[in-house]
C-alpha cells in the first residue's frame, strides 16, 4: 500500500505483482465457482432410491383396487337382475 501511495506514482513492478495476485485469487475463485456449480448440477437425491418404483407400485395397487371395485358393482348388479327375474 506504501508503493500506490508513493508520490512518485507506484513503479510497474509492484502494481503488477499486485495485478498477479488479483488475477491468481481470481482463478481461484472461479474455479471453486465452477465446482459447486458443477456439483450442484449433477447433484440427484432420488438417484439411487425406491421412489419411482414405490409410486409405480402405489399406482398398480390403485388400478386394482379400482378394477375390484367395478367387479364387485358388475357383481351386486348380475345378482339384483337374477333375483329380479
Amino acid at each position: 500500500m506504501e508503493e500506490l501511495g508513493n508520490s512518485q506514482g507506484p513503479r510497474a513492478e509492484a502494481v503488477a505483482a499486485h495485478c498477479r495476485e488479483f488475477m491468481l485469487y481470481m482463478k481461484e475463485i472461479q474455479t471453486t465457482m465452477r465446482e459447486e456449480i458443477k456439483s450442484a448440477c449433477e447433484y440427484r437425491p432420488f438417484e439411487k432410491c425406491d421412489y419411482s418404483a414405490r409410486i409405480a407400485n402405489e399406482i398398480c395397487c390403485k388400478k386394482l383396487e379400482y378394477v375390484i371395485e367395478k367387479m364387485d358393482a358388475m357383481q351386486l348388479n348380475m345378482e339384483q337382475s337374477s333375483n329380479g327375474v
